[in-house]
């Protein structure tokens, strides 16, 4: 069942969105250097967000505190960011190996996939 407003027909499992989020993205056409790397670890999502400093291979953690759940509701997939301050949520509209489109604060941010 593809549920309205939400186009993920790589991903019908947590399992699935896991695999496709995990790696290194930027917003797409955005002027900022920032990398969000999102990783699992025993079913257990991470961010880190960085900066680049001088060259794409070193970077400067700027918070690495986030946790990362991948929430099924009715309305799809929602990734819910804990961090030391706030919880905050994101639905998830569209996802694939390469970019991803989040519904946050109202807006939707498209991000695309990237090497590091």
């Amino acid at each position: 069942m593809l549920l309205i407003g939400q186009d993920l027909d790589c991903c019908k499992t947590k399992k699935e969105i896991e695999n496709n989020i995990s790696g290194y993205w930027k917003i797409k056409d955005s002027i900022s250097k920032i990398r969000y790397n999102f990783w699992f670890e025993k079913g257990q999502g991470n961010l880190t967000i960085l900066e680049p400093i001088t060259n794409d291979d070193e970077y400067l953690v700027l918070d690495d505190h986030p946790f990362v759940d991948i929430i099924k509701n009715d309305i799809g997939f929602e990734l819910k960011f804990t961090d030391l301050y706030e919880n905050r949520l994101a639905r998830i509209k569209y996802l694939d190996s390469v970019k991803m489109i989040l519904l946050m604060d109202g807006k939707n941010i498209e991000y695309q996939k990237t090497n590091n």
